[in-house]
């Protein structure tokens, strides 16, 4: 067994997860390292689906032999990380589920066609990522089809809260080098509905990655279906970064997040909420509420604040709420 080496989880599975050692090139799968995780670092976090996950900076030692076998001796401290609550399969009791950590930008990728446009998902995870400290950007994909939804009126929604908007198409192109040069020399990640192009983009930016890709099709309501099957990062040389590739999500909970922070999540409501009549309005029906007067009068989307009510009503009102 060698001293301990630091290195970067590019992939996890169910018992055993690839590290890149630091300092080894990213290109060379040859390089990588099947690790277990230690024992003592599940006991420590029983309150998660798994210990481990894509993006981790871990400490590892590596089992002498060909085989480039090892062990995760420590998880080092995550500088940010985008989790979600353990999706419904009949526990009574809901886990926290990282889905990658120590990301430099989380992109939302939404369908402008096939699946169509979800801005209830979109909203979601900009919510999310704003309440978790991640920075996050949004790509407008599938322009190029002929019944797209106009992209212009949305990129201005989204843009005019500080958000980087790419309108892109993986067929023709468009879109793509702009979205390059925002993916050079860091770590991202793209999340979305199965179905809406994750894949297509990755392998379009950076032709021969071996990723699984699968048409839309007429059954199950338009919806796609799941393409990726595990989490990974994967290295792209044209762009000298790395980006994360997950599977496609149908649901996406928000972890740890009250009705009372919501708003924080939407940023435009806080010019008008400091002007509420009530210190702790939720903007829904309170009398005097600047928010929803902001509505009325067309200075905040009303498809923005339609996301904002149907979010909170999935949202515990305090801690002792969300334990029941």
């Amino acid at each position: 067994m060698t001293a301990h080496r630091p290195g970067l989880v590019v992939q996890h599975g169910a018992t055993r997860n690839l590290v890149l050692p630091d300092g080894a090139d990213p290109s060379d799968a040859e390089a990588l390292v099947s690790c277990v995780v230690r024992g003592r670092l599940r006991k420590g976090r029983r309150e998660h689906v798994r210990p481990v996950v894509i993006g981790d900076r871990v400490q590892f030692t590596q089992l002498e032999g060909p085989e480039r076998q090892g062990a995760i001796e420590e998880i080092l401290e995550r500088k940010n990380a985008i989790s979600r609550p353990q999706p419904s399969g009949g526990q009574h009791r809901k886990l926290e589920q990282v889905v990658v950590a120590n990301l430099d930008r989380l992109w939302i990728v939404v369908s402008l066609a096939q699946p169509p446009l979800n801005r209830r998902f979109l909203d979601r995870i900009l919510a999310a990522c704003l309440h978790q400290g991640i920075d996050s950007g949004v790509i407008l994909n599938k322009v190029d089809l002929p019944d797209a939804t106009d992209p212009e009126p949305l990129r201005s929604v989204y843009e005019s809260i500080d958000c980087p908007v790419h309108v892109c198409s993986a067929t023709t192109g468009t879109g793509l080098a702009g979205l390059v040069s925002d993916l050079a020399g860091r770590i991202h990640a793209f999340v979305g509905l199965s179905g809406v192009g994750k894949s297509s983009l990755l392998s379009a930016i950076q032709p021969g990655l071996d990723l699984r890709v699968a048409s839309v099709g007429e059954k199950g309501g338009g919806h796609g279906r799941h393409t990726t099957t595990a989490s990974q990062l994967f290295w792209l040389p044209d762009v000298e970064g790395w980006v994360a590739d997950t599977p496609g999500m149908r649901e996406f909970g928000l972890w740890g997040m009250f009705r009372k922070e919501l708003s924080d999540g939407f940023v435009e409501f806080r010019e008008h909420a400091e002007d509420c009549r009530f210190r702790d309005c939720l903007h829904r029906s309170e009398p005097g509420c600047a928010v929803t007067e902001a509505v009325e009068k067309g200075e905040i989307d009303a498809e923005r604040y339609a996301s904002y009510a149907a979010l909170l009503d999935e949202l515990p009102v305090d801690e002792l709420d969300a334990r029941r």
